[in-house]
């Protein structure tokens, strides 16, 4: 079975607990995984207030997950995001025809190490005007 690298981001209704919230992101990536998909990354970003309103909700919790998977998965998951009601919007991007999961994740690990070590070091223009 042929794999492709998909992103997907969706957005959850504001008012779920923590514990709704987990237990929609697991199914959803069960979904992916029982299609024998493979999960590279699953971000999970704070309450964060929206450009514009969605659902009448003026906030939500974004969810970014990275993932392998064939296309029965996607149409499984686009079903499923549709018929959840904690779903409010979403959105899937395939990034490439060809899925290797080693070399994802070395690019997310790489990634991940170059966003905590630029946030850890000061710019060149903070360390100026402190006269370093």
């Amino acid at each position: 079975m042929k794999l492709r690298h998909y992103e997907t981001i969706f957005l959850l209704h504001p008012d779920l607990s923590n514990e709704d919230r987990q237990e929609a992101i697991d199914k959803f990536s069960q979904i992916i995984t029982n299609d024998e998909g493979q999960m590279v990354n699953i971000d999970q970003w704070p309450l964060r207030k929206l450009a514009y309103e969605v659902q009448h909700q003026r906030q939500g919790y974004y969810v970014v997950m990275n993932y392998g998977a064939p296309g029965s998965a996607i149409e499984e998951l686009t079903r499923n995001f549709r018929l959840d009601e904690r779903v409010m919007k979403f959105m899937t991007t395939k990034l490439h025809d060809e899925f290797d999961y080693e070399e994802a994740m070395k690019k997310f690990v790489k990634k991940e190490a170059e966003q905590a070590s630029t946030s850890a070091e000061p710019s060149e223009s903070e360390m100026e005007e402190k006269g370093e």
